[in-house]
């Protein structure tokens, strides 16, 4: 049905003008007007990552590095991710709409993961649903703790539920932090991560970080990012606070004093949240 002349409009388009890695970059992204979930920040965020890695892949190739990573190459689908609470909110929608016997599947696949990481001792089985985190040495610095259940995670080899055949199966629909990996070290390096020396094509601006913390402000979650692998257990016991609906310029607004935050980072301390980062 075409939009009356008389009804507000449900979005509108930001012309966005940013330095990036040192060239002028101009593009538009979505801004949602009126009441709306969180979720209708995802599609400004990802046009803003897009750019980001864009950038960071032009400057590799001019600096004569050539980028591994391609389709059927799945080392990385292997790591531990951490994704936003709107990521697994929209993971959880993709695989709702999948055919059943598709979705049986893939179902099936995160509850198996899940079971690994409990019997590794990653996950305590006791923990209430929801609220549940992978587990780290308590006398240790968050830093260390991050990097050695990532190490730890790795070693199981656990492939990502949504891995077909070496790639991505929702490939359109995967999250920031997996747009924003790119590496120029060999492809076969990325199959022994913690051992082999991975080089990594750093984006300007780590969006998956951005989009996390201003989803946890709006959606009052006390998780701001959480493993993939836990995304459809968590949208089961806590995903209804994502549902609540805020202005949505408020939100875009935002996102975009997340961004001014992220850039006033020194480039070395702004970071992603998959592993070996």
């Amino acid at each position: 049905m075409a939009q009356s002349d008389h009804e507000p409009p449900v979005s509108d388009t930001a012309n966005i003008h940013m330095q990036m890695l040192g060239e002028a970059c101009r593009f538009a992204v979505t801004v949602p007007l009126g009441p709306r979930r969180p979720i209708e920040l995802l599609a400004a965020a990802r046009e803003f990552t897009l750019q980001a890695t864009a950038a960071a892949v032009r400057k590799a190739r001019e600096q004569g590095r050539a980028i591994s990573c391609k389709a059927h190459c799945g080392a990385c689908c292997r790591q531990l991710v951490a994704i936003s609470v709107l990521e697994a909110q929209a993971l959880a929608e993709v695989i709702a709409a999948l055919p059943q016997d598709r979705q049986r599947v893939v179902r099936e696949r995160f509850a198996s993961a899940i079971i690994r990481l409990e019997r590794a001792a990653l996950l305590d089985p006791r923990a209430r649903r929801g609220d549940r985190a992978l587990i780290a040495a308590a006398d240790r610095g968050r830093s260390t703790q991050i990097k050695e259940v990532s190490r730890r995670y790795f070693e199981l080899g656990i492939p990502c539920p949504l891995l077909e055949e070496e790639s991505c199966s929702i490939h359109p629909d995967r999250p920031l932090v997996c747009r924003e990996y790119h590496v120029s070290s060999p492809a076969e390096s990325c199959a022994e991560l913690y051992r082999a020396a991975i080089e990594k094509v750093e984006p300007p601006l780590h969006m998956s970080d951005v989009l996390a913390r201003t989803a946890a402000r709006f959606a009052g979650t006390r998780a701001r990012t959480l493993p993939l692998i836990l995304a459809l257990e968590w949208m089961e016991h806590r995903g209804g606070s994502l549902d609540r609906t805020h202005d949505g310029l408020t939100m875009f607004k935002a996102l975009l004093d997340g961004i001014d935050q992220e850039n006033q980072k020194p480039f070395e301390q702004r970071g992603g949240t998959r592993a070996g980062n």
